[in-house]
């Protein structure tokens, strides 16, 4: 059976966002997310949904938001 150290739950920014960070440290990790990864944000939220953040707190790490 294999071990697993860290397991991240959700696969939302925050999620994504630490297993970059651990990534990058090269820690063995795994996500667990109820469906496709960011899944949520995009069926269950609303239909415009709006952030009210600076772009540059909306980028995940190693993707930063590109905008006109």
């Amino acid at each position: 059976m294999d071990r697993i150290d860290t397991l991240i739950i959700g696969g939302g920014q925050a999620g994504l966002a630490m297993s970059h960070a651990l990534s990058k440290r090269g820690r063995e990790h795994c996500i667990l997310e109820r469906g496709r990864i960011a899944e949520r944000w995009l069926s269950e939220r609303w239909d415009g949904l709006h952030f009210q953040t600076p772009n540059l707190l909306v980028g995940l790490p190693g993707y930063p938001l590109v905008h006109d």
